[in-house]
C-alpha cells in the first residue's frame, strides 16, 4: 500500500516542542534539532514527514508524526548513563499519562485542524551516540497520531 505524507510536520513539531517544555521534570531546555554539546542538554528530532495513516472522504485524516527525544550527558560512570535514560522513561510516562477513563491527559495541543489522539512509545530508551569527550547521547523514539480536520 502506497505512504502518502503530508506538511503537518513543522505545525506539530513547533506544538511538541513547546508542550515537551511545560514538563515540570525536563532538567533543562527541550530544544528543536539542537542538541548542546556542553553539559546536560535536551532536543527533539522529526524523524519522518507526517503520513496519512487513514483518510476519509471528506479530505479528513487520521495522521502520524514519529520524533525522538534526545539528551546528552556527560557519562562519568553508570549512576550518570541510568539518569539519562530515566529521564526519557518519566518523560513517555508524563506524555502517555491516562485518566481513569483511558483517555490521554497530556497531549499537546496542536492548532484548530489538528488534534492529538495518543502518542506511543516505539523504543525501549537506550544510548544512540558515545563520544571521545567521554560525553554520551540517549534517545526515546515517539509516535504521534492526530486528527486533521478539513475546514
Amino acid at each position: 500500500m502506497a505512504k502518502f505524507y503530508t506538511n503537518d510536520g513543522p505545525y506539530i513539531a513547533e506544538a511538541m516542542k513547546n508542550h515537551l517544555n511545560a514538563w515540570p521534570k525536563k532538567p533543562c531546555e527541550i530544544r528543536l534539532e539542537d542538541l548542546q554539546k556542553d553539559g546536560v542538554s535536551m532536543m527533539l528530532q522529526q524523524l519522518a514527514n507526517a503520513e496519512k495513516r487513514r483518510p476519509y472522504i471528506d479530505g479528513s485524516y487520521l495522521g502520524v508524526w514519529s520524533f525522538a527525544v534526545y539528551v546528552h550527558i556527560q557519562a562519568e560512570d553508570t549512576a550518570a548513563r541510568l539518569d539519562a535514560t530515566g529521564c526519557l522513561w518519566e518523560l513517555a510516562e508524563w506524555l502517555r499519562e491516562k485518566d481513569h477513563s483511558g483517555n490521554f491527559v497530556r497531549l499537546p495541543v496542536i492548532d484548530e485542524q489538528r488534534q492529538a489522539v495518543k502518542i506511543d512509545l516505539t523504543n525501549t530508551p537506550s544510548i544512540a551516540a558515545r563520544y571521545e569527550d567521554d560525553s554520551e547521547d540517549y534517545q526515546a523514539l515517539f509516535e504521534l497520531e492526530y486528527k486533521f480536520h478539513r475546514r
